[in-house]
């Protein structure tokens, strides 16, 4: 397969099902009232490939004797691989009633043990500064 057919099929494949949609789905309404799922989406792709150059020496036991035989040219090993991924992180919604829009951020349990620890060192800095002070 060429790699324009394979990158093709992968810019579909985004295209179409990758993002908020694919994660979480369709905007909801319920009667007047409109909420629509924010997310923070990340991809990833890697690959790679190689061949042996040159001929291959291969030894062979036979009856006591090492002999080395030359593979041709036209049987070089050949491999290769290649892989991806998606991540997706609910970020808030969006309500929507009426003429008013109103966005709701989704606090994780990651941020609120970051921002405790980022205020617990703060503090730490500011008693040291204060008994600096003295």
């Amino acid at each position: 397969m060429k790699l324009d057919a394979i990158f093709s099929q992968i810019r579909e494949v985004l295209k179409t099902g990758a993002g908020v949609k694919f994660s979480f789905g369709d905007p909801v309404s319920v009667g007047d009232l409109s909420i629509i799922p924010v997310a923070r989406v990340g991809f990833g792709f890697g690959g790679g490939g190689g061949s042996s150059s040159g001929s291959k020496k291969k030894k062979q036991k036979k009856s006591g004797e090492d002999q080395e035989q030359t593979k041709p040219e036209a049987d070089l090993d050949f491999g290769g691989g290649g892989g991806g991924g998606m991540k997706t992180d609910p970020v808030g919604i969006y309500a929507i009633k009426a003429d008013r829009i109103r966005y709701y951020p989704i606090i994780t349990i990651r941020e609120i043990v970051g921002i405790s620890g980022f205020i617990i060192l703060l503090l730490f800095r500011i008693g040291r500064l204060r008994r600096k002070a003295k």
